[in-house]
């Protein structure tokens, strides 16, 4: 596996080029670019000189989050996305982004479990076999905290387990964008993690949590950099990755404000050098044999 750098988790805003260049400066092995960022650079310079650009700075393709969410659209606006798709995603296969995500609500106020999976299911379906159809797999993220499903009527998938079961029912291309954050503000356990498999995970993003917050009251957005307090057993799961053969990028991704606060290269730095550490404890669990 290899440290991805996505300068918007980090409060910075740089152009591609800009963000490239940090990458390289401060030691990442990967970059997550938009899709709709490589399709204008793709439109304007061609795939060939985008590729090039990722392979000059020494860095590999990280993953993009899909560009719309399936189930927070019309069914007419939905139907208009799967014609849009196409060429995005011709993009991404040219320069070879093969790798996306997506995060699902923790809840709803109209549906019922069984109802909003099958919603998921028959929204989620069609993109995936699409993504599929160019080489890309598609990854489902779970959102964790307590605090983020109190206020839906009906709860929905928000655990490693949920959020497994609605990928395989949504298709073979479809798998995890597994979030330590989120697992740990499941209540998470290493367990949990053992038997995931190599290709059913599509991306990593690590973070730490507050100390002194329990779990049940914990927001989605007071995050810190992963190790920064300990909280989470970021070793365990970087364990757990290890154990899979896991091989993609992983990211991290604070949401903290006192890091969005510093100037850009102390921020990339900062992040560069807790994202490496994370996956050098996955490297020292590998050479253990876990």
């Amino acid at each position: 596996m290899f440290s991805s750098f996505n300068p918007g988790h980090v409060g910075i805003n740089v152009s591609l080029r800009e963000g490239l260049a940090l990458a390289e400066r401060y030691g990442f092995g990967g970059y997550d670019a938009s899709l709709a960022t490589l399709h204008d650079e793709v439109s304007a310079h061609g795939a060939p000189a985008v590729h090039s650009l990722f392979i000059q700075h020494g860095l590999r393709f990280g993953a993009w989050s899909l560009p719309f969410m399936p189930y927070r659209v019309t069914e007419a606006e939905w139907r208009e996305w799967l014609g849009r798709l196409p060429p995005l995603l011709a993009t991404a296969r040219a320069v070879g982004a093969r790798r996306a995500g997506m995060w699902i609500l923790p809840g709803s106020d109209e549906l019922a479990f069984d109802a909003n999976f099958k919603f998921h299911v028959d929204r989620f379906r069609p993109v995936a076999e699409l993504l599929a159809a160019y080489g890309i797999r598609l990854g489902l993220e779970f959102i964790g905290p307590e605090t983020a499903r109190r206020g839906f009527k009906h709860p929905f998938v928000h655990s490693v387990g949920m959020i497994t079961d609605l990928a395989r029912a949504i298709g073979p291309n479809c798998g995890l964008l597994l979030d330590v954050w989120h697992w740990h503000c499941a209540g998470g356990v290493r367990e949990d993690l053992y038997g995931l498999m190599r290709d059913f995970i599509v991306h990593v993003h690590i973070s730490d949590a507050p100390s002194g917050i329990s779990r049940t009251d914990i927001e989605d957005n007071r995050r810190k950099l992963p190790g920064a307090t300990g909280v989470i057993d970021l070793d365990g799961f970087m364990q757990a990755l290890a154990a899979a053969g896991y091989d993609g990028p992983v990211t991290a991704e604070p949401f903290d404000s006192e890091l969005s606060a510093l100037p850009a290269e102390e921020a990339a730095a900062r992040t560069a050098r807790a994202t490496r550490a994370a996956v050098a404890m996955a490297a020292r669990a590998a050479d253990r044999g876990a």
